[in-house]
């Protein structure tokens, strides 16, 4: 009876032991099972890891902000390039023709040896 009594309360023993040790990592960080000084510092660090995130989400927002500024301001820059481009471009293609419709207006009554009258003139 003294045997089986102590084997029973070896096996009793070995289950709890065995259970505790094959306690998940993570009920480890479980605030409930930690005592108040270890929450204390637990709580903080996951305030500091949130706070810092959130320091860190706000300045990769004004990074992507300022990028897009840039980029936006380029894109300004370039499309008045474009249009001071094509403006130049009309202007000296408008001055070729006033100064073709000139030249042509000045010679209209040259005469040239394909358009002279059969006169003889």
């Amino acid at each position: 009876m003294k045997t089986s009594l102590l084997s029973l309360a070896t096996a009793a023993i070995l289950f709890a032991s065995t259970a505790a040790s094959a306690a998940s990592p993570f009920d480890h960080n479980d605030p409930r099972r930690m005592s108040p000084p270890e929450r204390a510092r637990y709580e903080a660090a996951l305030r500091s890891q949130r706070e810092n995130e959130r320091r860190l989400a706000l300045e990769r927002a004004r990074n992507e902000a300022a990028q897009r500024r840039i980029q936006e301001e380029q894109q300004r820059r370039q499309a008045q390039e474009q249009r001071a481009r094509l403006e130049a471009q009309r202007r000296a293609e408008q001055q070729q023709a006033a100064e073709r419709a000139r030249y042509e207006a000045q010679h209209r009554n040259d005469r040239h040896d394909d358009r002279r009258d059969y006169h003889g003139r």
